[in-house]
């Protein structure tokens, strides 16, 4: 049977599969001169992602690539997880896990291609059934030689050809998949190695104050790791030593097979390396010594898949941690759409963010956190990441139009020229999926636009932020929205900002519709860093089944414990302050909310618990700490500015007279007063008489800024 008969029949078990490169007299048919997987790789651009079991995708395939090789995605997508048992090593691992064990149970089988001198065939695969609880792909936990391909892999399938000339051939196809055995189960998940003997290690010290709750597990973990990893611990004293501070030090436990994962992520530096972590953003950077940059985040921040994309990218990129959290969670928010919310009376709190990276130059890496953050989503939800990523923002009327509803209009029926009646007509279909993640590379030239007479991006984009209708009321605009979900990444550097952001939109509600994250290089690569596919690959499945779920909730609520919380410090948010910062602060309790929906709704909660809600606050501090750092003391007026830094002058205080020779007498007694009643009303000023020889004068004096 060919390939494509074969992945016909695979589909039909159930079994997602995909095209790969072929073996070819030069090499593979990537046309990589030294490629290290020859005819094993992925033929499509979005590789594992693209798996399926549909005979019209599958046919098209090989229609494209006759002679492309047939891959079988494995894990809980397909239902099967493969024994790779790889030459004389594999062989004498798996005999001796039966001596101690028992045999396996027969099963579907298959020869792969790898062979001696002598063409004797010297691989197989096993196929057996999934384990309840999943398992993750891994090499050699059983022993040497014996690799599982589980969530996140996959096998080469008969009949593809194999590098060595020989073809996959199965053994047994027709035998039922068998159950792995549970003593299989066991020794993969909680790898007891049969072969080796692992050194003992003692668990660190564990202190009281250094236990790490929900939310925090990983990323204390990870920490861990790279502490002892610097000290010379091999990845086997590493994994036994974290498998340790797991039971005495997580409050609860993470899975076993979670821990073995961080050792082994760690474990690929070299001892004395610095492993990067979430936290690594502690980087003594310029940028960072400068003025008063925002602690980095902690761990509790770090919560759920979104924190886990951190663990995982981080360590690979000179991107800010803080950069790749924030934009991961905004598109996160966008993929999900517009069904999970938080209702406050009337109104309604959806998971669509804004979020504006703000570096002090060019060199903040704020595009390289992006593109981490959009491999990912392209493996999480495809469509979307093909279709509902734009950017370009110049005008209300165009972000209409993007997510525009269908434009039904009255024309007219005619009978023999003569109009007699007129009829309902679809004349615009519009756009079906309201989602849209604008990303603005360049986010000044969407200020420079929204600053221009007439333009109204700026009062749209407020009422996209609250999930409301969009329209513009003029004669030639009919589009409109219903209900759209639109969510804004957006790049800028300090400087830009500071010229560009109007002092109308600073303090109309605008620029507090944002989250403005303060971002720096975290680390110097200069060689780049490569990510695991596999386990992105992994995660992004994962991710993706929790979308499937956030996307069933509606209404979401409190838990006991975090509703009391929430009572206790929502009077403290809800405040405001002064000045500038008050003004792009403004919506801390609202912001704080839709963060903590999100990270409820990714963990397939309908309740905002008590980690969901430290985690967003956690995210609200530091982009309050950003924004300080941002926009620091300032009024948001550059009239009420310019008196601030003249009674920062002067310790007796300045007449109206004065103030009015300071600005050479060019401002007009509206504009003064204005200015003097801000500053008065936020309790910056006081007045006060100061008696003369004739009419007792005014004098303004600073209180504090």
């Amino acid at each position: 049977m060919s390939c494509l008969d074969e992945a016909l029949r695979y589909a039909a078990l159930g079994w997602h599969v995909l095209p790969l490169h072929t073996p070819e007299a030069s090499g593979c048919s990537c046309g990589k001169p030294e490629c290290s997987s020859v005819g094993k790789h992925p033929r499509t651009k979005d590789g594992l992602a693209s798996a399926s079991t549909a005979p019209e995708t599958i046919r098209a395939w090989w229609r494209r690539w006759p002679s492309a090789n047939v891959g079988i995605r494995t894990g809980a997508i397909s239902g099967v997880a493969v024994l790779d048992i790889d030459g004389d090593d594999g062989k004498a691992a798996l005999l001796s896990l039966q001596e101690t064990h028992g045999q396996l149970p027969p099963t579907q089988r298959a020869w792969t291609g790898r062979a001696d001198a002598d063409g004797k065939r010297k691989g197989c695969h096993y196929f057996f059934a999934m384990p309840d609880g999943g398992l993750r792909n891994s090499t050699g936990l059983a022993g040497k030689g014996l690799d599982v391909r589980g969530d996140g892999g996959y096998v080469v399938a008969a009949p593809s050809k194999h590098a060595s000339g020989l073809s996959y051939r199965w053994i047994k196809s027709d035998a039922p998949v068998a159950a792995m055995p549970e003593w299989l189960v066991e020794v993969l998940t909680q790898h007891k190695p049969a072969l080796v003997t692992s050194p003992k290690v003692s668990a660190p010290p564990a202190p009281q104050e250094s236990t790490f709750g929900e939310g925090g597990r990983n990323a204390g973990l990870t920490s861990l790791a790279g502490t002892l990893r610097a000290k010379g611990l091999a990845v086997v004293e590493l994994e036994a030593a974290l498998l340790a501070a797991n039971q005495n030090r997580c409050k609860p436990p993470l899975p076993d097979s979670e821990v073995r994962d961080i050792a082994r992520s760690v474990g690929r530096y070299p001892p004395q390396a610095s492993v990067a972590t979430p936290q690594a953003s502690t980087a003594e950077t310029p940028a960072r010594a400068a003025r008063n940059w925002p602690e980095p985040l902690s761990s509790v921040a770090y919560h759920g898949l979104a924190g886990q994309f951190v663990a995982l990218v981080g360590p690979t990129t000179e991107a800010d941690p803080a950069a790749l959290l924030f934009q991961c969670l905004v598109a996160l928010g966008s993929i999900i759409g517009r069904g999970p919310h938080y209702r406050v009376g009337a109104e309604r709190h959806h998971v669509n963010l804004f979020a504006v990276c703000v570096a002090d130059s060019s060199k903040g890496r704020k595009g390289t956190s992006w593109n981490e953050v959009k491999a990912f989503c392209k493996l999480v939800d495809i469509e979307w990441w093909s279709r509902r990523i734009s950017g370009g923002l110049s005008t209300g009327e165009g972000l209409i139009h993007a997510v525009r509803d269908a434009v039904t209009e009255k024309v007219a029926i005619k009978e023999k020229g003569r109009v007699v009646d007129s009829q309902d007509q679809v004349t615009d279909a519009g756009v079906e999926d309201k989602r849209l993640l604008c990303v603005e590379g360049e986010l000044g030239q969407a200020l420079q636009c929204a600053a221009r007479e007439g333009n109204t991006l700026s009062p749209i984009i407020r009422l996209a932020w609250d999930g409301q209708r969009l329209r513009v009321m003029t004669r030639n605009s009919r589009e409109e929205c219903a209900e759209p979900h639109i969510s804004i990444v957006g790049h800028i550097t300090n400087t830009e900002l500071q010229t560009l952001l109007t002092t109308n939109d600073a303090v109309n509600g605008f620029a507090n519709r944002f989250l403005w994250i303060g971002v720096a290089r975290s680390q110097c690569l200069a060689f780049g860093g490569t990510v695991d596919l596999t386990r992105l690959d992994e995660l992004a499945m994962r991710t993706r089944e929790a979308v499937a779920v956030a996307r069933g909730i509606e209404a979401v609520g409190w838990s006991q414990d975090a509703a009391t919380e929430w009572e206790r410090i929502y009077p403290g948010l809800s405040e405001g302050g002064r000045g500038l910062l008050g003004s792009v602060t403004a919506r801390a309790e609202a912001y704080v909310v839709r963060l903590a929906t999100l990270y409820a709704v990714l963990d397939g909660s309908a309740e905002i618990r008590l980690e969901h809600l430290r985690a967003a606050l956690e995210l609200w501090r530091y982009a309050y700490d950003s924004a300080a750092f941002i926009f620091g003391s300032a009024i948001g007026d550059p009239v009420a500015d310019a008196i601030v830094d003249l009674l920062r002058g002067k310790t007796d205080g300045a007449t109206r007279t004065e103030i009015s020779k300071h600005f050479d007498n060019h401002k007009t007694k509206a504009q003064l007063d204005a200015a003097l009643s801000t500053l008065q009303t936020q309790g910056l000023i006081r007045n006060a008489k100061c008696e003369t020889a004739g009419r007792a004068s005014e004098v303004w004096q600073l209180v504090s800024v």
